[in-house]
């Protein structure tokens, strides 16, 4: 065929974790008797808190028709082309299985939020019950050459406290801040969807 099909998914396909009706039977007639598509296919999603494989076992149950992790792009899909950033030590965030995420595009020394603040537990003020009794010793860390998003955090709080500090210390978080950090080091933003409705009544 000269021609193939890129379809968004929720909202046009699904909503939520319900699939359209009318998408569903629309996909039985774009597959043969094997469930072959009969034209390329390949879905698009600002989503970013998992794998490619996970998605397209999502599509595969909720359309109906097999689906493999080749036709799906997601946000964070691009990144797998800045191989310049991919041997360095970055700052990933979000949510999700941040660190198989950060490997399956290529990344090689990812670190998560979590992580940095279990490092440095003194750069994270904003939850006092999460302040340790009795503070580790320093352990050395490798220079942040980058900060990679995959999207929101569950805790805004920390991960923007913490990004600041890498932002601010050119990559040393836990040094005093430098009087001249600009240009600071990359961020890499892969944004999920500023707003969305979902299986809600009114957007979210």
């Amino acid at each position: 065929p000269s021609f193939g099909f890129l379809f968004d998914i929720d909202g046009v396909l699904v909503r939520g974790k319900t699939p359209i009706p009318a998408a569903r039977t629309a996909f039985q007639k774009l597959v043969n008797s094997q469930g072959q598509f009969l034209v390329p296919v390949v879905f698009v999603t600002n989503a970013g808190n998992c794998l490619r494989q996970k998605k397209a076992d999502q599509l595969s149950h909720l359309l109906g028709v097999p689906i493999s992790q080749d036709q799906v792009m997601m946000s964070h899909s691009p990144l797998r082309m800045f191989k310049r950033y991919h041997e360095k030590c970055v700052l990933v965030s979000g949510q999700g299985p941040l660190l198989d995420i950060a490997q399956d595009l290529g990344f090689c020394q990812p670190i998560t939020i979590d992580t940095l603040r279990e490092k440095r537990p003194l750069l994270d003020a904003v939850d006092h019950d999460r302040r340790p009794n009795v503070l580790p010793s320093p352990e050395q860390l490798f220079s942040l050459s980058t900060v990679v998003l995959f999207g929101e955090p569950v805790r805004w709080e920390t991960s923007l406290q913490l990004i600041i500090d890498v932002l601010l210390t050119s990559g040393y978080p836990g040094n005093p801040y430098e009087q001249e950090n600009y240009p600071h080091i990359p961020v890499l933003a892969c944004n999920m969807d500023l707003m969305w409705v979902a299986e809600a009544q009114s957007p979210r």
